[in-house]
């Protein structure tokens, strides 16, 4: 009984892995400059409720997971990091997600998802998602409605610092669906795209892993997230060359071509102007910071509050992480502590992720599904935070994780 409701949940869970439904507790740390904060912010999710309810009908599994040596010595580590936090509340409520984070993979790894079923249900969230995106670019708003209650946040193309772009001289939304920002979106379903297209055990499931990478692929071009759709050309250029079947070079050229056309039209779009200035800009404050607390950094979330004391040059409230997760991570967690972690965690996707065994155990191999996903995971967050920083995107990595290591 049970494992049934315990599968169940699991299967919920990754349906409403895009969702963010959540309530954002705002506390006085949660304000900077009498602004609210949201990423200062405590917030329970849907999701985190699916979490803990896995947790307590595995807790065996759980607890043999955090009995690990080296997990324990990386719990060790961001515990010191809390304590020398510009804000240990903060920093704490963090580490709790990052538990959350590991307890995912706990119980993902262990009960194996069966592939079908996974491509079922990322298929069926997916196809909500996309036709929530499309009547958003065609209505230039959000919907509302149902929609809210799985996380579609309210806006207008008038909205302030809202995701807009140009294309041939007419304004357009930048579709959010019911993520926090476009290339948030991007980037979550760029990394499933890498996962579904790659993985051999879901190939014979062909009519649902065709939809979804249709799907997905509209999804990452609707994002207007550059980098996401240069790294979607990159990965189908990639997967050509891994593939060991011959294409016909009719077929390859025309699959190029297509790639590359629907590409370069929703690359010439127009957006913010001034995003490679912010970008630099809090590279530069990224830096400044590890230069000043090298030892143990702002705490883990709490690097707001340091990037709070530099100077805003634009005429609104700009207080937004750095756009790089290698600089926010030791931004957060300093040079020492983040040098720990960084190495545990190094250490454990060279042996579940990048390599994998043969069939005869007698050698181990590349995973080619496993360095594609954290190809895409490290480029795309040598430019944006969202891996570090956002529900939905945090929540998929120990998802794809468990299920490559499997």
């Amino acid at each position: 009984m049970f494992s049934l409701i315990s599968s169940f949940l699991l299967f919920l869970f990754i349906l409403l892995l895009p969702t963010q439904l959540g309530k954002h507790f705002f506390m006085d740390f949660s304000y900077l400059s009498g602004s609210r904060i949201d990423y200062l912010a405590p917030t329970l999710y849907a999701t985190d409720i699916l979490v803990f309810a896995l947790a307590l009908l595995n807790i065996k599994t759980v607890i043999r997971f955090f009995q690990n040596k080296f997990v324990l010595i990386g719990i060790i580590a961001l515990l010191v990091n809390v304590h020398f936090s510009l804000s240990p509340i903060i920093s704490l409520i963090k580490f709790v997600k990052i538990v959350e984070l590991c307890i995912i993979f706990s119980i993902i790894k262990t009960r194996r998802v069966h592939p079908g079923l996974f491509m079922a249900t990322v298929t069926l969230g997916t196809f909500g998602e996309f036709v929530l995106v499309v009547l958003q670019f065609i209505s230039k708003h959000s919907l509302q409605g149902i929609f809210y209650w799985f996380g579609e946040r309210y806006f207008t193309l008038s909205t302030p610092d809202i995701a807009k772009m140009s294309l041939q001289g007419i304004e357009f939304l930048r579709p959010y669906g019911t993520f926090s920002h476009p290339n948030s979106m991007g980037g979550f379903y760029l990394l499933l795209y890498t996962l579904v297209l790659i993985d051999k055990r879901l190939s014979p499931y062909f009519l649902r892993k065709i939809l979804f990478l249709t799907l997905a692929s509209l999804l990452i071009l609707f994002s207007f997230s550059k980098i996401a759709i240069v790294m979607f050309f990159v990965i189908n250029i990639i997967y050509v060359f891994i593939q060991k079947k011959k294409w016909c070079k009719l077929c390859l050229t025309a699959r190029l071509i297509a790639l590359i056309a629907l590409s370069a039209l929703f690359l010439s779009a127009k957006g913010d102007v001034l995003t490679v200035d912010k970008r630099l800009t809090l590279i530069s404050n990224s830096l400044s910071i590890i230069a000043s607390r090298p030892l143990t950094g702002t705490g883990i979330g709490a690097y707001l509050i340091a990037q709070h004391e530099f100077p805003i040059k634009y005429s609104y409230v700009f207080l937004q992480p750095v756009h790089n997760i290698f600089l926010l991570f030791f931004s957060e967690l300093g040079v020492i502590i983040g040098g720990i972690v960084g190495y545990i965690g190094l250490r454990f996707l060279k042996e579940k992720v990048v390599f994998k065994t043969s069939k005869k155990g007698l050698r181990r191999i590349l995973n080619y599904v496993g360095i594609l996903c954290l190809f895409v995971i490290g480029v795309t967050g040598f430019f944006d935070h969202y891996w570090l920083t956002l529900q939905q995107n945090m929540l998929l990595i120990p998802v794809v994780v468990a299920f490559i290591s499997d």
